[in-house]
């Protein structure tokens, strides 16, 4: 099994990047990197509801471009279900 790498479920890691932003010990730069690779995967999987806890907990900053498009693409996939 040595030399072989898997690879985690994409939320795992994302959970794992929050955790280490919570987390005294870590880098200010680090936390810059960690920061930016959560908010691309947040709006890359349209997670509006938990980018604005991360907003309100002032783990992230506010883009309110970003928020709107994750909110319009998630009505809009409600609406299609809606009509199923």
């Amino acid at each position: 099994m040595e030399g072989e790498e898997g690879t985690q479920q994409p939320q795992l890691v994302l959970a794992h990047k929050l955790f280490l932003l919570t987390q005294n010990d870590v880098d200010d730069i680090e936390k810059v990197r960690l920061r930016d690779e959560v908010f691309n995967f947040i709006v890359a999987n349209d997670m509006a509801p938990l980018y604005e806890i991360l907003v309100g907990n002032k783990v992230l900053n506010l883009d309110q471009k970003a928020l709107d498009s994750m909110r319009s693409k998630i009505d809009d996939e409600l609406k299609k279900l809606d009509e199923k």
